[in-house]
């Protein structure tokens, strides 16, 4: 496609996809209103507005692979780049982030992010009473709530080394260790 023909190009959502938005929607919703708006500078709050934005940064992930529709990996490309643009006008007004780039110990929501990242995986293995997880499953989980991967893989290296989790031989699972 050309660049004129790229514009007029407008991804679909697929039926299969629109539930998962509202659902995806709806989970930062009810996060944000958890002990009100901003709470310790909690990136979560969502708004309609920022939906729409979440809708349109999907459509135009979608464009960039010159595809027809809108994939559930563009919705959570587009949450996370909604949440890391939220997160760095706060840190940057609150001088928050060093030189070092050590973003693995920086607060976030009261919590320092490691334990945010193990709180969504213990949150979803316990209400899906289950103990083994797919790693796929946990990093859209985690990406969708604002978080890196370079975050996620901090997480699990230090929880496997506290023999809390446990990573299967190829990489694809998560187990919970029941000792925790």
């Amino acid at each position: 496609l050309t660049q004129p023909q790229n514009r007029r190009h407008q991804p679909f959502v697929p039926k299969d996809v629109a539930p998962y938005i509202v659902e995806a929607y709806v989970g930062l919703r009810s996060q944000g209103s958890e002990g009100g708006p901003q709470k310790n500078g909690d990136q979560t709050v969502m708004t309609a507005r920022q939906l729409l934005s979440i809708l349109r940064l999907s459509q135009g992930l979608a464009r960039l692979r010159f595809s027809d529709y809108v994939a559930r990996e563009d919705v959570d490309e587009a949450i996370r780049l909604t949440h890391m643009s939220k997160s760095s006008l706060t840190d940057h007004d609150q001088g928050e982030g060093d030189a070092s780039g050590s973003s693995s110990k920086r607060k976030w929501g009261g919590e320092d992010v490691t334990s945010r990242i193990f709180n969504i995986i213990r949150d979803y293995s316990t209400s899906s009473r289950t103990l083994r997880i797919e790693l796929k499953l946990v990093e859209a989980m985690v990406l969708r709530k604002g978080f890196t991967e370079q975050q996620l893989k901090q997480c699990l290296e230090e929880y496997q080394s506290l023999d809390i989790i446990q990573m299967n031989s190829t990489g694809t699972h998560i187990d919970l260790l029941s000792g925790e």
